[in-house]
């Protein structure tokens, strides 16, 4: 394959996942992809990522590449986490092949699977680190639309949830939706079996890879993936099968190391949950760092304090990522006029606070009613189409 060749096939991968046309795309994807890999790639009908969906002898019809070479090439891709595939259940069961998109996708399953080697993934790693603050990581910074979203935690429960609502959000509204319930996605995803995986967080091993957060305690093994993508990871060695209690004490772990949900922004079928850390997680250690709370949707909440409950330990102050939470001392020593505070401009609405008050005086107000893509694919498009002016 001639040099021009290589470059033409590099770049089409690059309009695919929707990578800008630099050599440091062109760096991350020769990790990524070997030059006939990149060939075999866009030579066929992929055009856009997990939407264009092919069965091996589909895209071997399509190309006029034998059905082995697709076979080996399309497994060891898969295995690698830069392609990925779904059980067609409206087509007889049948393996379907595609490109995932960068980012949430390649990222991640490059990262955690064990099928590559630490070498490579040091090297994806140290290019990936290269594009914080610009370039492929403005893509999903600079968008209105944020394909992650802040779900609250698991206390208060879903039925106290919502203690006032806003006036100017009409009485229908007052209900919580599944995309607002972290228990209730997790249980949506068990009414199937094997519907829930658990797998390495993708951003504690980056942050080992490079000693970034040495101090970091968070437990590694509790991302969280439902449905097609927890069929993949599974299939592929990738991650591990869990049921709903176990998928309990995953969120309610991760609760009391003070970390954040995050979900795909989507009405239903959410396909992961992110137990993050503002240490170590790209989306809310950028968002700390570059005060952009504007990476991920955050949830319709924030925390209401009942002052007389208080016993002001001042956990939730310390236990909050983005020090949404103050304590304002009174002048009495008694500590009868001291005041939790609550930034609600600086607040994600995680309930983190809520769910690790030890006197159980935090509950979650509704302020908001953002509304979230349908699916996955239209939330990644409207991510990458929604530039903000």
């Amino acid at each position: 394959m001639s040099e021009n060749e290589v470059e033409k096939a590099y770049r089409k991968l690059c309009d695919i996942i929707m990578m800008p046309k630099n050599k440091l795309s062109m760096d991350i994807l020769k990790i990524l992809y070997t030059e006939e890999d990149a060939k075999m790639l866009a030579a066929g009908p992929f055009t856009i990522v997990q939407v264009d969906r092919f069965t091996i002898e589909d895209y071997a019809s399509k190309t006029g590449y034998p059905v082995e070479e697709v076979k080996e090439t399309f497994e060891r891709l898969s295995k690698r986490g830069v392609l990925f595939w779904v059980i067609d259940r409206k087509d007889g069961d049948k393996k379907k092949y595609t490109i995932p998109p960068l980012f949430p996708g390649i990222v991640e399953y490059f990262i955690i699977s064990p099928h590559n080697s630490i070498d490579e993934r040091r090297a994806f790693v140290k290019k990936m680190h290269k594009v914080e603050g610009g370039g492929i990581t403005t893509n999903t910074m600079d968008s209105d639309f944020s394909i992650f979203r802040v779900v609250p935690s698991l206390k208060p429960d879903p039925e106290s949830r919502v203690v006032e609502i806003d006036r100017k959000l009409s009485p229908d509204k007052s209900q919580v939706f599944a995309y607002q319930d972290v228990e209730q996605i997790i249980r949506d995803a068990g009414r199937f079996e094997n519907n829930i995986a658990v797998m390495p967080c993708t951003c504690r091993l980056m942050a080992m890879m490079t000693k970034e957060s040495p101090d970091c305690r968070g437990t590694v093994e509790n991302c969280m993936a439902f449905g097609a993508a927890a069929n993949y990871v599974v299939g592929e060695g990738i991650g591990r099968n869990v049921n709903v209690d176990e998928g309990m004490e995953i969120l309610k772990q991760a609760e009391k190391e003070g970390l954040i949900h995050i979900s795909t922004n989507t009405v239903n079928k959410n396909g992961f949950i992110c137990n993050c850390c503002s240490c170590c997680c790209g989306i809310i250690g950028s968002s700390v760092k570059m005060n952009r709370l504007e990476v991920f949707e955050k949830s319709d909440y924030v925390p209401v304090v009942d002052q007389d409950a208080c016993t002001k330990c001042k956990k939730c102050v310390k236990i909050c990522s983005f020090h949404a939470l103050l304590y304002r001392m009174g002048e009495k020593e008694d500590k009868s006029e001291d005041r939790i505070i609550v930034r609600e401009d600086a607040c994600i609405g995680c309930g983190v606070c809520a769910s690790n008050c030890p006197a159980d005086a935090i509950a979650l107000k509704k302020i908001r009613e953002s509304e979230p893509a349908r699916t996955f694919q239209e939330g990644i498009q409207r991510m990458f189409a929604g530039k903000a002016t």
